[in-house]
């Protein structure tokens, strides 16, 4: 599993009624290797009617910096309170490398562009990307204990499965804020991640992302526009 890919990927939520999200949110989430900083992710969501815009960014310090800093794009349209991305850029700042998928919803075709390849699949339901999904569950009024996504990461295209563990307080910036905590499991590989969310509005607060290196990533929510409505 590619770090990068967890540190945008974010998730899951519980069965209440999850509050409605305003149209433009700016969030920064502090990444941390046992207690030493690895950089941040800063997160810029817009919505305007019917569509949505995702940009996540990175700035990773240290041993993260060598894999290069990216910019993760998203937008889409919004059916409901529902997140259908029809195009996703992924950029290697560093390498400039980029990576453009595309999502037909009436031939049901997923194409992944870059430099050197082009990948096709055929497009399954719950189908999201490693962003769209991270506000995906606000639309959800209830949850089951377990959920399963299809989730657009590069060129791949991996099965999502998360379960709940337990519901506990999570203290940030000196508050303590009601959550539930996921364990998430990727296709069916051995490594598995922790995430936890605001019980009010599904948001993700924090992540703990083990890698086959043996890095452990620790991403928690430090500033934003959304701490009123934790």
């Amino acid at each position: 599993m590619r770090i990068w890919s967890l540190i945008f990927s974010l998730l899951l939520s519980h069965s209440i009624l999850a509050k409605n999200l305003p149209d433009s949110i700016d969030i920064t989430y502090d990444l941390s290797f046992e207690k030493k900083p690895l950089g941040s992710i800063d997160v810029k969501y817009r919505k305007d009617k019917s569509r949505y815009k995702i940009i996540a960014s990175s700035n990773f310090l240290g041993a993260m910096n060598l894999l290069g800093n990216y910019r993760l794009i998203s937008s889409g349209h919004i059916k409901g309170k529902h997140y259908f991305p029809d195009t996703i850029m992924r950029k290697n700042l560093k390498k400039n490398r980029q990576t453009i998928t595309t999502i037909d919803y009436n031939t049901e075709v997923i194409n992944i562009k870059s430099e050197k390849k082009i990948k096709e699949y055929q497009l399954k339901k719950s189908t999201q990307d490693v962003l769209s999904y991270f506000f995906e569950f606000n639309g959800f009024e209830k949850l089951g204990e377990s959920h399963t996504f299809f989730i657009l990461d590069s060129h791949d295209y991996k099965k999502y499965t998360y379960r709940k563990m337990k519901e506990e307080n999570l203290k940030i910036n000196d508050r303590f804020i009601e959550c539930i905590k996921y364990q998430g499991r990727v296709n069916e590989e051995e490594l598995t991640h922790d995430i936890w969310l605001s019980k009010k509005n599904h948001i993700p607060l924090r992540i703990i992302t083990p890698t086959p290196i043996g890095l452990v990533v620790d991403q928690i929510i430090s500033k934003g526009n959304i701490f009123n409505l934790l």
